[in-house]
């Protein structure tokens, strides 16, 4: 598409509501925490609108999807792998889920250090990342020209990301689907994820293929017809363990939870030498 065109759309997104905005996304490994995804049934479903709020306010919880039927998935950052297994044990317990599937998360790797400056200005920009030079510069208290030079090498060092805020309840005549694809096999990999891309690319809006064990894809689809085309070819194919498609129908996003180890940050150089 052209320019023209994508801003429109864009445009459009912002209207409607569906797009809500963007969130600043720190990469993991510099705030010394982990990121997992978990998918379950909720019993009985009829618990399921009280579940969601008590998992909204759930300490390490970054994002709750709500799909149709008894299934929710959340985005839950943790410390450690046993802090790992206790949470997951209390979502286990507090949702009577039978089974509890759940998948890392993993970033690329960050080598940089980032100085007491560095994390000002993410600070800064946690809340609204499109937020201006100007306007950051004001706030940080240096330079607009210092802000773009640091801000362009966290973003080449895969310090920072940017991604989009959703509203699947604002989204007319289709429906967002997450198709979840855990591999046979570590060998299956490449091959598989590319034919499902390939296949299905005119509905694919977004992947997380970093894992090695599992692959996410993100569609947005017309109706429940293609939805289960998708999950019958996709169980046909070789290399697949197991796969699964979930109906999204509301995402609580809670990203908050990131203003702790944020904090934690700026406190280690507030008690220390601060690098200029």
């Amino acid at each position: 598409m052209d320019e023209v065109t994508v801003r429109n759309r864009i445009k459009r997104f912002q209207q409607s509501g569906f797009l809500k905005g963007y969130q600043l996304i720190v990469n993991p490994a510099l705030l010394g925490v982990r990121l997992g995804q978990l998918w379950f049934d909720v019993r009985p479903p009829s618990g399921k609108e009280d579940l969601i709020r008590k998992l909204s306010l759930m300490h390490g919880v970054l994002a709750v999807s709500d799909s149709y039927g008894s299934s929710l998935s959340l985005i839950i950052m943790y410390g450690d792998e046993i802090s790992a297994e206790k949470e997951f044990g209390l979502i286990a317990m507090m949702s009577n889920a039978q089974s509890l599937v759940h998948a890392n998360i993993p970033f690329p790797g960050c080598a940089i250090e980032l100085t007491h400056t560095d994390w000002r200005i993410i600070k800064a920009l946690h809340t609204d990342p499109r937020q201006s030079y100007s306007v950051i510069s004001r706030k940080v208290g240096i330079s607009q020209k210092t802000i773009k030079r640091r801000l362009q090498r966290m973003i080449e060092e895969r310090a920072l990301f940017v991604i989009p805020s959703w509203n699947p309840k604002a989204l007319e005549g289709a429906i967002i689907a997450d198709l979840v694809v855990f591999y046979a096999n570590p060998g299956s990999k490449t091959d598989l994820d590319k034919r499902i891309v390939s296949h299905f690319d005119n509905f694919l809006v977004s992947t997380r293929l970093s894992d090695i064990e599992h692959g996410f894809f993100n569609f947005i689809i017309g109706n429940l017809s293609t939805a289960k085309e998708i999950l019958t070819w996709v169980n046909h194919q070789p290399g697949v363990g197991r796969a699964f498609l979930e109906l999204v129908q509301d995402r609580i996003e809670v990203y908050e939870s990131f203003n702790e180890p944020l904090d934690r940050k700026l406190t280690e150089f507030s008690t220390s030498i601060r690098a200029p």
